[in-house]
């Protein structure tokens, strides 16, 4: 776990990843307490990282709380569509974990391996993050829908995808207008740990694990599938 962003950033070019806004630190005030990053080393060298910080939204909701975040980073050079809104960030207010930089150096064993790997890594970065954070409503991301078609939703530990995050006006050259706003409520965490302990309860007597594990290994995602949010369904 490395809690110096001076650390991280030059670690994550080190390894071709261009570091994305809202893990720098010319933009956010890390101080070991709001922000880590998991680091996966193989032969001494890194090949995954997992990120997370705290965000409080106080009394916005995290939609206008990350236009905000959006408008301070990229200026009035490249605008939203403020009248756009993606219905599962209105709902989410207060504190959050804000989860990212999720990257699989390339050439670090097969694809299969390299995804268990980011997948048990997201995770143990998800349940460090609600550890230190116990007040957080949500864990929330950014994906490319391209990525997310591929099953990375998953892989991150996502309960919930939702297409079409944010509709710019003039896109900034290192944003595309597919992103897909990925969350867990605080719940879905603690369910999700539930499975876990019943699969390592299963394990240590030979039976087989979860069917959620399989699924998630089969790169399933339910970006089409009816979300529920506070428990209402929302098509």
């Amino acid at each position: 776990m490395l809690l110096d962003f001076q650390e991280v950033e030059p670690l994550l070019e080190s390894c071709q990843k261009e570091v994305t806004p809202f893990f720098k630190t010319c933009f956010f005030d890390f101080n070991a307490h709001n922000g880590f990053c998991h680091a996966a080393y193989q032969d001494g060298r890194p090949v995954s990282f997992y990120c997370s910080q705290l965000f409080d939204t106080g009394g916005l909701s995290y939609l206008e709380y990350h236009r905000r975040q959006l408008e301070r980073i990229y200026g009035p050079d490249c605008p939203i569509d403020r009248s756009w809104a993606c219905p599962p960030m209105e709902q989410i207010v207060g504190p959050v974990i804000y989860s990212g930089d999720a990257l699989n150096v390339p050439g670090s064993r097969s694809l299969k391996e390299s995804m268990l790997r980011l997948r048990a890594l997201a995770k143990m970065n998800l349940y460090a993050s609600l550890l230190s954070w116990p007040g957080a409503q949500a864990s929330v991301g950014l994906a490319r829908a391209s990525h997310v078609s591929k099953g990375l939703g998953n892989a991150y530990g996502a309960f919930h995808t939702y297409p079409y995050a944010t509709r710019w006006i003039k896109p900034p050259s290192d944003r595309l207008q597919d992103d897909v706003f990925l969350f867990s409520w605080q719940a879905d965490i603690l369910y999700q740990a539930q499975i876990d302990a019943l699969d390592l309860e299963q394990e240590a007597s030979g039976q087989p694990k979860a069917m959620s594990e399989r699924i998630e290994l089969a790169g399933y995602n339910d970006t089409s599938a009816p979300q529920l949010l506070n428990g209402s369904r929302v098509n």
